[in-house]
């Protein structure tokens, strides 16, 4: 029973006394901050930036009978902004007399305290307080507590990384150090009437919620506002009461054209409770109705007709084989009338002149591998649809270097329609990022016709030299050649040997470059793949052997090279299987858009 010794101490902490309890719960808190945020510091170039650059700030704090609460936030502000130039409003929305003399009693030199003669809610008693700010604003709730560095960072991501961000929400973690707010998603997959926080009840530790990058909208619980996006926006609409008005706010900025941001190097402690869900009072779902009256069109009834223009993102990342492709598609595309665009990406970077090009209009973008999906992303804001073609689960390929792997993950974006090529890359993106794929199809090139000659030669793509030297071996006994390739950009370079049997070593996360090869008119061999187990099949359209059999090997390449009947009956249904695939391909991603341009949610 290994829950037992955890039993007891349950036991023996619920019979203490009150004082005595409360210290155990507290280093319990203590030591779960300690292990969840472990390692996580001040951004040292950030507060130098912010040395050489920093700004005066307005921190604006709505106050609702919160006194101990918003006692630690102000000593947290002191203890990390000593060296910042700020000023402090408290606005009283608890319009109580005693209440409001405790209030008064926090004043000093660059603390504030505005009291009101009626209460005006959440966004009402914001924006009092931002009437009277003098300089950048942050919005900052009572129940907060900064920790180093929080202030440098928002700053930092407001002034030195793209001109148009405008606000920008921080990182903030539970009293345990697990993730409060990561970021804020549209929530159309588990409930499409509200929006959700990313990361939630994650280590803050979680490497892709330590990814920065733009928001959809912001947190108003912490949220950076510069005066020039200040003077843009205008104030929080005060029709809301409680909720929806930091999500409101962060998308008419977008409108305005300012960014939302998010800086996980910013972090602050939240004590909202970790409990709270989607189940909401009157007053949260008055607000709810609020947004969607404004909203509605542009997520919950979003349409696209079918007819809309469609831009293929091409970055770096995509091979040359799956640039094929994705020509293929557009061409085919064009041929059912619909205007097309295939749209090269240069770097990882948002790509301001395909942004601006893709702002107006209703349109389908397709983020093509992990280099195109930022800019895919921020062409879409506007009302587009954003789908992301996954030529597989990118960050796979990049095992060695975690930062990156975080990058790519935190790029799948819950906004997107996925399509994933396979059914193992649909459970990892759910796996990895949460996230649903919308259709699965495998992508496969037109294959040319099937030729009737073939050469006694064997070509090895991505062998080991043990591999290559078996191959040779048998190739020698049975009077073939063998001809080995470290890689291929694609099934011409293979085409040009007329091989007899080709043997794909590297390991494919889709079918795409199996079909190609299958099409050639050759016997495709390679080792068992679980993940193309659907595309890809043993004794039929292909010879498969076990990794590292070598045994297996020798008996699948002696029957191709040997067996005429073998030969010719996978090679066939191999074309065949290409050309179903492929026409499969075509048709499937066709229809894909077009659902995706009508189902919203």
């Amino acid at each position: 029973m290994p829950n037992f010794p955890r039993r007891i101490a349950r036991r023996v902490i619920e019979k203490l006394p009150d004082q005595w309890r409360s210290r155990v719960r507290a280093a319990r808190v203590e030591r779960s901050y300690t292990l969840n945020t472990r390692g996580i510091v001040a951004n040292h170039e950030m507060v130098t930036w912010f040395r050489a650059n920093g700004r005066p700030v307005s921190i604006v704090i709505p106050s609702y009978n919160d006194l101990p609460l918003l006692t630690e936030a102000l000593a947290s502000i002191a203890e990390t902004c000593a060296h910042i130039d700020y000023e402090v409003i408290i606005v009283d929305d608890f319009i109580d007399p005693i209440v409001a003399q405790q209030l008064k009693a926090l004043e000093d030199d660059r603390v504030t305290v505005v009291l009101k003669e009626a209460r005006l809610g959440f966004s009402g008693t914001v924006n009092e307080g931002m009437r009277r700010a003098r300089h950048d604003i942050v919005l900052l709730n009572s129940d907060i507590v900064a920790k180093p560095g929080w202030l440098e960072a928002l700053q930092y991501s407001a002034y030195a990384l793209d001109p148009e961000i405008g606000m920008v929400s921080p990182k903030l973690v539970y009293p345990s150090g697990r993730i409060q707010y990561g970021g804020t998603y549209y929530a159309r997959i588990l409930a499409p009437q509200w929006f959700g926080h990313l990361h939630v009840g994650a280590p803050a530790t979680k490497p892709t919620a330590n990814v920065a990058g733009y928001n959809r909208s912001i947190s108003g619980a912490c949220v950076y506002i510069t005066r020039e996006a200040f003077e843009r926006t205008g104030y929080l609409d005060d029709e809301f009461w409680l909720g929806f008005e930091d999500v409101d706010y962060g998308l008419r900025a977008w409108e305005r054209g300012i960014r939302c941001f998010y800086q996980p190097a910013a972090m602050l402690v939240h004590h909202e409770s970790a409990s709270r869900g989607y189940s909401q009072g009157q007053r949260e779902l008055a607000s709810m109705r609020r947004f969607w009256r404004r909203w509605e069109q542009r997520f919950l009834a979003r349409r696209l007709p079918d007819d809309a223009p469609v831009d293929f993102l091409v970055g770096p990342a995509s091979e040359p084989i799956w640039r094929e492709y994705v020509a293929l598609l557009a061409d085919e595309l064009r041929r059912e009338g619909r205007v097309v665009a295939v749209r090269e990406v240069p770097s990882a970077d948002p790509h301001e002149p395909t942004i601006e090009a893709l702002a107006s209009g209703e349109r389908v973008v397709v983020a093509c591998d992990w280099t195109a999906a930022s800019t895919a992303w921020l062409a879409t804001l506007g009302g587009s649809l954003p789908v992301y073609l996954l030529p597989a689960m990118e960050s796979i390929f990049h095992g060695a270097d975690r930062s990156l792997q975080a990058r790519i993950v935190a790029g799948y974006r819950p906004e997107f329609d996925y399509i994933s090529p396979n059914r193992w890359t649909s459970a990892q993106l759910q796996a990895e990022a949460a996230w649903e794929t919308g259709r699965r199809v495998a992508p496969a090139l037109a294959p040319p016709a099937l030729s009737d000659h073939a050469d006694d030669v064997v070509v090895t793509i991505a062998a080991s030299a043990r591999q290559r030297v078996l191959v040779d071996e048998l190739c020698a006994s049975l009077g073939a050649r063998a001809t080995h390739v470290d890689s291929v950009a694609g099934p011409a370079e293979v085409a040009e040997h007329r091989p007899r049997a080709v043997v794909l070593f590297a390991e494919q996360q889709s079918s795409l470059l199996p079909f190609a090869l299958m099409s050639l008119g050759a016997v495709f061999l390679a080792p068992i793949d679980g993940r193309l187990a659907h595309e890809v099949l043993d004794g039929y359209n292909s010879l498969l052997f076990a990794r590292g059999d070598e045994n297996q090997l020798r008996s699948s390449l002696t029957a191709a090279l040997t067996d005429d009947d073998v030969w010719r009956e996978i090679r066939e249904n191999g074309h065949a299987s290409a050309r179903r695939a492929a026409a499969a391909a075509l048709r499937g991603v066709l229809d894909a858009l077009v659902d995706f341009s009508q189902s919203p949610v």
